[in-house]
């Protein structure tokens, strides 16, 4: 028997298309004494800090700033982060959107987020009810509240979502675990060791277009 569909979360980056431009953690990394000894630091910095802040405050440069080593001064004003759909992105959003209402759910950055959602919005504009991020949401995929929270403003039933992407922790998991199903993006042929008894909630798929028929066919459509 079909499952009801009655909302649809799809990652973005390599799932609708690819974000352009220097990431956070590699632009902090090249002004960070720490970069040869703890590269890691600045990965920490963005996941636990620049993913979760709402605004980049002054606050939050000098506290990102000592976590790094970085003089206040050097840190940069301007990210000029893009965005480029796939040329398949349009299309299968559309199709999608006849099944249930599609958003977008993504770990972004407060340092040009800003900026890349409005042109993620512009591209996608008629097909995307929302697009949702960790910095506006004050959390980071893989936590499942972040599901269970945009499925409730739009009124769904977090056991009728289905979640697109293709990063195992946070957009397999991090869905499976709030209670989702997960079309799970990927090209390769290898096992992958999803959680156990979730082998029902749990389709795999190439690429978008792939997954608009696995969600049809979940929709009994």
């Amino acid at each position: 028997m079909a499952a009801k569909v009655d909302l649809i979360t799809v990652d973005i980056s390599r799932t609708l298309g690819t974000f352009t431009g220097t990431s956070t953690k590699d632009r902090l990394l090249k002004l960070s004494p720490l970069a040869d000894i703890a590269p890691e630091r600045a990965g920490e910095a963005v996941r636990c800090l620049l993913y979760r802040a709402p605004a980049l405050t002054s606050e939050l440069i000098n506290q990102v700033s000592r976590q790094l080593l970085i003089p206040f001064s050097e840190f940069p004003t301007r990210w000029d982060r893009g965005y480029l759909p796939y040329p398949h992105a349009h299309n299968a959003l559309k199709e999608l959107a006849e099944v249930a209402p599609v958003v977008a759910l993504s770990n972004m950055a407060v340092t040009g987020g800003p900026e890349r959602v409005h042109k993620v919005r512009t591209e996608h504009f008629g097909t995307l009810r929302a697009v949702y991020t960790s910095f506006k949401l004050g959390g980071a995929k893989p936590e499942p509240w972040l599901w269970q929270v945009v499925a409730g403003r739009h009124g769904a039933k977090i056991e009728n979502v289905v979640h697109i992407g293709d990063q195992l922790i946070a957009d397999v998991y991090g869905a499976l675990w709030a209670g989702a199903r997960v079309i799970h993006l990927r090209d390769d042929a290898e096992a992958t060791a999803y959680p156990n008894g979730s082998q029902e909630r749990v389709l795999t798929a190439v690429d978008l277009p792939t997954a608009v028929h696995m969600v049809r066919s979940w929709a009994g459509g």
